[in-house]
């Protein structure tokens, strides 16, 4: 993934709950959950300023009813991990799988069980 993509702790906060939101969320409807579940008081700039960047990364997509922005996820958290997991691949194993794996285990057995879920798994691909 690219590193101007990667998303700092808070802005991984706020898609967690984007994520898990059924609809789209106003700002307002987003600071009143980060007072009432992670007791932060945020004021709506710093909460504009996280939705921006995030929105720069192309995570989120707002649409206007009147004049309040709701906001929504682009990408799932499978599909945003995925993207991660991937750039990791890329970037440090070259996108080896069978590299990775061998810098995993470097050097150690792996046990019967792993070898036979992995293979299991690789079958089902």
């Amino acid at each position: 993934m690219d590193r101007s993509k990667k998303l700092s702790e808070t802005e991984y906060e706020i898609m967690e709950i984007l994520w898990k939101s059924k609809t789209p969320m106003s700002a307002a409807q987003l600071l009143s959950y980060f007072a009432e579940h992670y007791n932060k008081e945020w004021k709506a700039s710093t909460l504009a300023t996280f939705l921006s960047r995030l929105a720069q990364k192309g995570v989120v997509t707002s649409r206007r009813e009147g004049r309040v922005p709701y906001y929504s996820p682009i990408k799932s958290r499978e599909e945003y991990e995925r993207d991660g997991a991937q750039g990791i691949l890329d970037t440090l194993y070259d996108g080896s799988i069978k590299n990775f794996f061998a810098a995993l285990y470097g050097g150690t057995t792996m046990s019967k069980e792993d070898r036979d879920s992995l293979k299991e798994w690789l079958d089902n691909q």
